[in-house]
């Protein structure tokens, strides 16, 4: 029961830093619910987290379940790690400021759905972003296993889905009232938090290396 719990916990914890970290999904489920209310905003949502769970169940899996391996490889694969990451927070400082807050989107809530879901598919830097999610953590060089690593990527499918299920509230209560100006300036503050989380995981996976 305590693996089950930890796993599942450290899931949807991890899946909300990288739910800040990855901000053009955020602003696609906010602008389908501004502009086809809360229901397309939720089949979006859904779509985007099942479209991730391949890619963070193969992470899982490969990190999960060969410790003694990981362990002789730790400084090369945490300098791997900072390398990505450092990467993806250049892309997401320069990312292209978000320009409106409607979207002209036509189709049944099950094309949202599937295009969603494989819009999340195709982007395989998924894969190492949620390894270096788990490195960050070092529980890899512990080897839970295989059943941790399924119970993991659940729980990071239910903290997505909580991540965007939060959006989609705000966004269906105060997305019509709020001025768009307003609007867009607040969405555009997530290129920052995605800036600063990735930064911020540079730091965690580079301080065991500095310790030493």
């Amino acid at each position: 029961m305590e693996l089950i719990q930890v796993a599942i916990l450290g899931g949807i914890w991890l899946s909300l830093l990288y739910s800040a970290a990855v901000m053009p999904a955020t602003v696609w489920v906010i602008q389908l619910t501004v502009s086809r209310g809360w229901s397309s905003g939720l089949a979006a949502g859904v779509g985007l987290a099942l479209g991730q769970f391949p890619w963070c169940l193969a992470a899982s899996v490969l990190l999960l379940q060969f410790p003694s391996f990981w362990q002789a490889a730790d400084h090369w694969i945490r300098a791997l790690a900072v390398v990505f990451l450092v990467w993806m927070a250049i892309r997401s400082a320069r990312a292209r400021p978000v320009a409106s807050i409607r979207l002209g989107i036509e189709g049944s809530h099950w094309g949202i759905f599937q295009s969603s879901f494989l819009r999340s598919l195709a982007m395989p830097w998924r894969f190492p972003l949620w390894a270096t999610l788990i490195i960050s953590i070092g529980v890899h060089l512990r080897g839970p296993g295989l059943l941790a690593a399924l119970l993991f990527s659940t729980g990071c499918v239910l903290g997505q889905l909580a991540w965007h299920l939060h959006f989609i509230i705000v966004s269906a209560l105060f997305g019509s009232r709020v001025p768009e100006d307003i609007s867009l300036h607040s969405m555009n503050k997530l290129r920052l938090l995605a800036t600063l989380v990735l930064g911020g995981l540079v730091l965690i996976i580079v301080a065991p290396i500095a310790l030493t």
